[in-house]
């Protein structure tokens, strides 16, 4: 498992960060928002999550 933070954001600004452990991006994105997500496109309410190890970046949205 690896060590993600999770940033839920509003355009540019984070509203809230979490540090989740999880087996892919994507789950991290699912644990530390509690809700589902899907690729992100043009939303304004979106997740940013950074794996610690390596600052590899991933970008969620809602469903």
């Amino acid at each position: 498992m690896k060590s993600y933070v999770v940033e839920t954001m509003a355009g540019e600004v984070v509203t809230a960060h979490r540090i989740v452990t999880a087996e892919t991006p994507l789950d991290a994105a699912r644990i530390g928002t509690g809700r589902e997500v899907h690729e992100r496109r043009d939303e304004m309410e979106w997740v940013r999550v950074t794996e610690e190890a390596d600052a590899a970046v991933f970008w969620f949205a809602f469903k």
